[in-house]
């Protein structure tokens, strides 16, 4: 482990997470609501502190070290479950410490992680999601197909197609990252856990109600997959676009 990993101060942690999901300092900058050049201070800060002169290897570094400390979660995801679209700085940085600790996500907002930990969690409750159909009357073949269309996706991740992958995502994903962003995002957190061993539908929990989310049909699919190096829940968020299933969201924990 790199000595100098213990000298960060968590500002700087929290830029170098953002950095590694796939943000740059611009948008760190209008994520935390600070200037650029305070970013950028931070980066550099880092940097010497890690001895290295990269500021994506500093985030890579941090980032190593991180997805190796799951035990590291307890609190921290309980203090943020009930997160919404108005909290405010503070809490949003809550909110992207989950999103890193839950070991790596990719999604259009990182404080909606944890939104969608929520509906998951506490899905039943009819204050959490609200169900864009009653349960008996859910079209069972629309729910095979975001399930299928989530299917589909991440066997473009299993085979490391990360510009199909990419493409084929839905507006908003896009959006936030370019496919070179989402590819230095993603082969991070998906190479350590080797090659997918089983996946095995877990839930699909329908609703059209995530805070700080768009308005919109989503789906939100859980797998519980092994890989050859760790066992992982992940899920896959969908919204609805047109006709179509189209992944708004990934995350692992």
């Amino acid at each position: 482990m790199n000595a100098g990993l213990s000298a960060l101060s968590e500002r700087e942690k929290e830029t170098l997470r953002l950095l590694l999901g796939g943000h740059d300092a611009k948008s760190i900058a209008n994520e935390l609501g600070l200037s650029v050049h305070t970013i950028n201070e931070r980066l550099r800060d880092a940097r010497r502190k890690l001895g290295v002169s990269s500021s994506r290897e500093a985030a890579r570094l941090l980032g190593e070290v991180e997805r190796g400390a799951p035990d590291s979660l307890g609190d921290s995801t309980l203090g943020v479950a009930g997160a919404s679209a108005g909290m405010g700085k503070k809490r949003q940085g809550a909110a992207h410490r989950l999103a890193w600790l839950s070991g790596g996500m990719f999604i259009m907002s990182l404080v909606i992680a944890a939104a969608v930990l929520t509906v998951l969690a506490q899905g039943s409750n009819p204050g959490t999601a609200r169900p864009v159909s009653s349960a008996g009357a859910q079209s069972a073949p629309t729910q095979a197909a975001a399930v299928s269309a989530a299917q589909e996706w991440v066997a473009l991740v299993d085979a490391k197609n990360w510009n199909e992958s990419w493409r084929t995502a839905a507006a908003i994903f896009k959006s936030q990252a370019s496919a070179e962003q989402f590819a230095s995002a993603v082969t991070p957190v998906r190479e350590p856990l080797g090659a997918v061993v089983t996946r095995v539908l877990r839930s699909a929990t329908p609703t059209n109600a995530l805070p700080g989310a768009p308005a919109g049909e989503y789906q939100l699919i859980e797998f519980q997959t092994r890989f050859a190096e760790r066992e992982v829940v992940e899920t896959v968020i969908l919204i609805r676009e047109g006709a179509s299933w189209r992944v708004a969201g990934y995350l692992i924990r």
